[in-house]
């Protein structure tokens, strides 16, 4: 017992070593509204993917005043959380117009307050958040949330707005991922392409 012990420990240690040399980011998503505001930190250690923390953000008022509150309140996330990065669904102009207007209202107050943190910003289409996410563009909220908890290894399924802005911040993991492969192959490319030509004229 005592053998097995200490082999799992060294196993766990090793892992841990190798999470803790690998690149870190840490991304903010937002599932933007004025009644309700989803939100999500996602920090990424190489392949771990981690919930830091997360929430839905009521704000009070007059329009004016919720614009207000979420700008201020996404302002104390970035003080408190430090990330790097915002992502968010691109805005999807549907039947309502009105609403179309105060998700665009919301969306501003949302990049406002990234642009005050010096934030990269990102966005996605909701088919893209829900392909990365959960592999299909057209997965229900409901898959959106069992596919959050399975990837973050959480224990309860967050409210809907909050599984969306987790969403929306694994998308992005993965989008810089894949770009990074993309990068890499591509400068192979380059290089076994100038040998080649290096080659062909001797």
């Amino acid at each position: 017992m005592e053998r097995k012990s200490q082999r799992a420990g060294g196993g766990v240690t090793a892992r841990a070593s190798a999470a803790l040399a690998a690149p870190v980011l840490r991304v903010l998503g937002v599932d933007p509204g004025t009644v309700a505001l989803g939100w999500g930190i996602v920090e990424a250690h190489g392949a771990v993917l981690n919930r830091i923390a997360s929430g839905v953000f009521r704000p009070a008022g007059c329009r004016a005043e919720r614009l207000a509150a979420i700008h201020a309140e996404l302002g104390d996330i970035c003080d408190r959380f430090a990330p790097s990065a915002l992502s968010l669904e691109q805005t999807f102009v549907g039947d309502n117009v009105q609403s179309a207007f105060r998700l665009g209202e919301a969306r501003g107050a949302v990049l406002v307050a990234a642009s005050a943190a010096r934030l990269t910003v990102a966005e996605y289409s909701p088919a893209e958040i829900k392909l990365a996410v959960a592999g299909s563009g057209r997965a229900s909220k409901t898959q959106m949330q069992l596919m959050v908890v399975r990837l973050l290894g959480i224990a309860h399924a967050p409210a809907a707005d909050e599984a969306d802005a987790l969403g929306a911040a694994i998308c992005h993991v993965y989008a810089g991922r894949f770009n990074a492969l993309v990068a890499q192959a591509t400068a192979w490319g380059g290089a076994a392409a100038g040998r080649g030509r290096r080659t062909w004229r001797r």
